[in-house]
């Protein structure tokens, strides 16, 4: 895990009081890294583990002292109380200088998740740029769908997050998504624009939905469009990963605990995914598009496979 990467994973996991004391001797000296950098900033924690008995939380009373419910009274050292968190206004200020936005405020879209970092114009098109962490929470995706026509509009936007793009539903917006550890590379004392990454995200904002598609389906399975209709149906993750296996199966049957062993999808049967009081546009295109042999085995239909054919 790169210095980027285990920075990410701190911010999308919440990990805002981190003991330096407690982590590994590798992982201590790359938080170590990312303070000198000051992507992480130390302070002092209300709460920490005990260090005495190191099962109990204690409360930090005042300067050197606290308590447990196990040890009483104990005395804390400043040592004790330093905690690790990472610096969200240090990595917004990086990004938008690796862009060439340095000078533009970071805008807030939704609190504490979502920012807009700036636009960035090329001799084509404009591109609006966002950074969200803890993005996947279906509440956040609300709020941000709901602010997208004010801050957002139909500009293409490029996400930049911390979060796995395939846990982030954003249907019927030009987003693309992508992962700070590919969008950046940390130089010196700051970030830089990895410019494949970005020169790729410029060539796949200028596609049009039509060229990149798997019959049916998006480039990404995140939508499907019916035969005879024009109208896209958006799926989830889940829906859209079972999709896929059935996709890639050109056909072939595969038994119900398979499927949705390599979709990933903790659940009994894949019609349990598209729930129709849920889901009833995704459980419509389920309908048209899966087929069973009632024996517990499954088979994307013929009303896909034709779609491709016919496309």
């Amino acid at each position: 895990m790169d210095l980027l990467e285990l920075l990410a994973a701190c911010i999308e996991q919440g990990r805002t009081a981190i003991a330096p004391t407690l982590v590994s001797p590798i992982e201590r000296e790359r938080l170590d890294q990312l303070r000198q950098l000051g992507a992480m900033t130390l302070a002092p924690a209300d709460v920490i583990f005990c260090p005495h008995c190191e099962i109990r939380t204690v409360r930090v009373l005042a300067v050197g002292s606290g308590f447990c419910i196990d040890c009483g009274l104990v005395s804390l050292t400043a040592k004790d109380t330093l905690r690790l968190a990472p610096d969200g206004d240090w990595l917004r200020r990086r990004m938008a200088q690796a862009l060439g936005l340095a000078g533009e405020p970071a805008w807030v879209i939704v609190p504490g998740r979502v920012w807009k970092i700036g636009d960035v114009r090329t001799a084509a098109q404009r591109r609006r740029v966002l950074f969200g962490q803890q993005i996947g929470d279906m509440m956040v995706l609300r709020v941000l769908l709901a602010a997208w026509p004010t801050h957002v509009g139909e500009t293409p936007a490029v996400i930049v997050t911390t979060s796995p793009p395939d846990r982030v539903f954003l249907p019927g917006v030009p987003a693309t998504l992508v992962p700070l550890p590919a969008a950046f590379r940390l130089r010196g004392g700051g970030l830089v624009a990895d410019e494949a990454v970005w020169a790729g995200v410029g060539a796949s904002a200028g596609l049009s939905a039509t060229v990149r598609r798997y019959g049916p389906f998006s480039h990404d399975f995140r939508e499907v469009t019916l035969p005879g209709e024009v109208m896209p149906i958006a799926l989830t993750p889940a829906q859209a990963a079972i999709m896929r296996i059935l996709w890639e199966l050109e056909g072939a049957l595969i038994d119900r605990r398979t499927l949705m062993r390599r979709a990933g999808v903790e659940l009994e049967k894949p019609v349990d995914a598209f729930a129709r009081n849920k889901f009833p546009q995704a459980n419509r295109a389920y309908r048209v598009l899966v087929s069973s042999d009632r024996g517990g085995n499954y088979l994307i239909s013929r009303n896909a496979i034709q779609f491709n054919h016919s496309s």
